[in-house]
């Protein structure tokens, strides 16, 4: 093979390497510029790198290192990402592109990983361009030389970063010279997203589950690691390892590919070597198939009521190190709790007086728990079980008070309500009262804390008792009556007494 056929050569490697060719599907049928030189380089001359910066594409497009793309050639760009060109240095000095053995020697140049240097060489002072804009786009100045260019930040969901690539300015292109290049290193994009499921049991003990959904992103690079991680609000107490459930496209992922560990309010499921090893099945053999983790964790208390829940994807990084690569974070969900007091008084009364302890209750979901007036709520389904218990008595100054109810969440209709209706029911009369006709007592329940104030007062009458015996009232009138009638005969005798004297007298 002759010398020009090996220069040709080692120059069209290099161009292929800055374009990112991997990175792109397919073989279009661009329409080529021209190159901007020819001949002998110039080493004078300052040339430029502009990165053109895009999700992997499923079209057919090929960028072209002397030109921009034509509007449509890409779709999905992704700003704030962040390019580091290096210079390249051979015994600490820049690579002369002057001399024809320099070009023999970046034939062989394999980038490093993890933006290292190259065997045998070392990297000069970082040229750090500017963030991509929202078009994906970012552009430096540089002088003529070898460097090894990396991507040294990027937003938290891009988990598959370009690999490090070599360019030369200028770029040997079309038997001429490029100085102003452009290169299309791509990403893979990962998603993760939090839910909550439909709360069944509504008093405090019960459990709340978030799945979280993480479809295998794309990876240019082998698989290293792959984790999912929740950290739990501090009302909720997580379950334990072995209860929570991992699938893939629903079906239970074999357990030797993931361990689930729980430390304090941190709960990680982690994928081990073998599950790393189906990973890297083939060239992303699994792309797309969806790992969901459920996440669970009992309510131990309301606080304020709102209970906030977020997961994060550790892609790559089994070191869990955020500045080798910080995690990506789903989005929040949260449920919403709250507290119930209700006032318990004798018929008649108000304030602080007839305040009744010891009726005992039961609480009830009501069966249209969201209904705008909670007033003529109706109850279903079994008693409440709050911590445990499903009997609450009035205590204190005659409150009944429930520490623990569920409102809502931010995912499942009525979605972020601030009440639910619940029926209170009376199933013991304090001592010396009777049960009302109707035991059931309709009552709202908002986030946080519901004050008496909130719901009508549950009121209780006195039990009716045998009447005492008539020694009261109804015996004094008698004996009244009794003594009038003697006074009147006592009158009448003196006055026949009187009228006889004083017919003897006469």
């Amino acid at each position: 093979m002759s010398e020009r056929s090996n220069t040709s050569r080692a120059l069209s490697l290099i161009g292929a390497t800055a374009l990112g060719l991997g990175a792109l599907l397919g073989a279009g049928s661009a329409a080529y510029a021209a190159p901007q030189d020819y001949g002998d380089l110039d080493p004078d001359r300052t040339g430029s790198l502009t990165v053109h910066k895009y999700l992997h594409q499923n079209g057919t497009a090929e960028g072209d290192l002397s030109e921009g793309p034509a509007p449509g050639d890409f779709t999905d760009p992704v700003a704030d990402v962040v390019f580091t060109a290096y210079p390249l240095l051979l015994d600490g000095a820049p690579l002369d592109l002057g001399v024809s053995e320099t070009w023999y020697d970046l034939n062989a140049i394999t980038p490093g990983s993890a933006c290292t240097a190259p065997d045998g060489y070392t990297l000069g002072a970082p040229v750090a361009l500017p963030a991509t804009d929202a078009e994906g786009t970012a552009t430096v100045s540089l002088p003529v030389g070898a460097y090894q260019v990396c991507e040294t930040s990027a937003p938290a969901q891009i988990v598959d970063r370009a690999t490090p690539f070599i360019l030369t300015i200028p770029m040997p292109y079309e038997n001429g010279w490029v100085y102003d290049v452009h290169a299309y290193p791509k990403n893979g994009e990962g998603t993760i997203v939090k839910t909550v499921e439909p709360q069944q049991d509504t008093g405090l003990g019960s459990t709340i589950t978030f799945p979280v959904t993480v479809p295998i992103p794309s990876m240019q690079d082998a698989w290293t690691g792959f984790a999912i991680r929740d950290e739990l609000d501090s009302r909720l107490q997580p379950v334990d390892a072995a209860a929570v459930v991992v699938t893939a496209d629903g079906a239970p992922l074999d357990t030797t590919y993931y361990t689930v560990t729980v430390v304090g309010q941190q709960v990680t499921m982690n994928f081990t070597p073998a599950g790393v090893a189906w990973l890297n099945e083939g060239p992303n053999a699994h792309v797309g198939t969806e790992i969901t983790v459920e996440f669970a964790g009992t309510v131990v208390s309301v606080g304020d009521g709102a209970i906030t829940n977020q997961a994060e994807l550790w892609p790559n990084n089994p070191g869990f190190d955020p500045s080798v690569r910080p995690p990506l974070p789903s989005n929040e969900v949260k449920t919403y709790w709250g507290s119930l007091q209700v006032q318990k008084r004798a018929a008649g009364t108000t304030g602080p007086e007839g305040v009744l302890n010891g009726a005992v209750f039961e609480v009830y979901n009501a069966l249209d728990p969201y209904a705008a007036d909670c007033s003529t709520a109706e109850p279903t389904g079994a008693p409440v079980a709050v911590s445990g218990e499903t009997e609450f008595t009035s205590s204190g100054t005659g409150l009944i008070t429930v520490d623990g109810l569920f409102v809502s969440d931010s995912v499942n209709p009525a979605i972020d309500a601030q009440q639910r209706c619940y029926v209170l029911k009376e199933i013991a009369a304090p001592a010396g009262y009777v049960l009302p006709a109707d035991p059931f007592t309709p009552v709202a329940v908002k986030v946080g804390a519901t004050v008496p104030g909130d719901n009508v007062d549950i009121v209780n009458t006195q039990q009716n008792v045998p009447p005492l015996p008539m020694t009261g009232a109804a015996g004094q009138v008698i004996l009244i009556t009794a003594g009038i009638g003697a006074l009147v005969i006592a009158v009448g005798l003196v006055m026949v007494k009187h009228r006889r004297r004083v017919e003897v007298e006469d």
